[in-house]
């Protein structure tokens, strides 16, 4: 475990803040389903993304980097999954009707917090950030890998109680005001069809 003190934890937390708590797709949903369901019913879908997230962690941390570097297919075929797949879910959101009373609130799932992970490129270029600056000795250490991969994971868990709180607060401002809802899932809808067609862009033809 000595690799914990050659590591500039300073420097890190300076580095991985920022774009941990920057307005990505994973953040953007997460306050989207804390506007939609509350923090208590949005656990499962940001334990989704975050168990995920490790073990992309310990993946690209281990070398999985040098296998998509030779398989752009592959790269391209997530990158494009998971802009339609957001994309997918901001439509839903702006197509969605005022909720009358009685009516069953939709809930993002465990299984759409991996979804949205798999297709989060900024979530993998944070990974080579991190593991590309701050790997001790520029070697393969699995326990350098783990140490990073669960601070990361921690810092990110952070985040999203501080997105899926935000969210929750808009929450109580539309049960106050009903008809706000259809103004905020016209404003997430439009946030998460962005994100999805920048990811889009982005990831350009094959």
């Amino acid at each position: 475990m000595q690799e914990i003190f050659s590591i500039n934890w300073l420097l890190w937390l300076s580095t991985m803040a920022p774009l941990t708590l920057s307005a990505g797709p994973g953040n953007l949903m997460v306050a989207t389903s804390g506007a939609q369901s509350g923090v208590r019913r949005s656990v499962r879908f940001i334990v989704g993304l975050d168990i995920t997230y490790f073990l992309l962690a310990v993946l690209v941390g281990l070398g999985l980097y040098h296998t998509l570097m030779n398989s752009p297919r592959l790269v391209w075929v997530l990158q494009v999954l998971g802009s339609f797949y957001i994309l997918w879910l901001g439509v839903r959101l702006l197509r969605r009707p005022l909720k009358a009373p009685g009516d069953k609130a939709i809930h993002l799932q465990f299984r759409d917090g991996i979804v949205v992970q798999l297709g989060n490129v900024q979530g993998i270029v944070m990974l080579l950030v991190m593991f590309s600056t701050f790997m001790p000795s520029g070697e393969t250490s699995s326990s350098a890998v783990l140490i990073l991969s669960a601070a990361l994971i921690s810092l990110n868990f952070f985040s999203h109680v501080v997105w899926v709180s935000m969210g929750s607060s808009v929450q109580r401002l539309i049960q106050a005001r009903p008809k706000l809802l259809l103004f905020q899932n016209a404003v997430f809808g439009l946030m998460l069809i962005a994100v999805a067609v920048w990811i889009f862009l982005r990831t350009g033809p094959l």
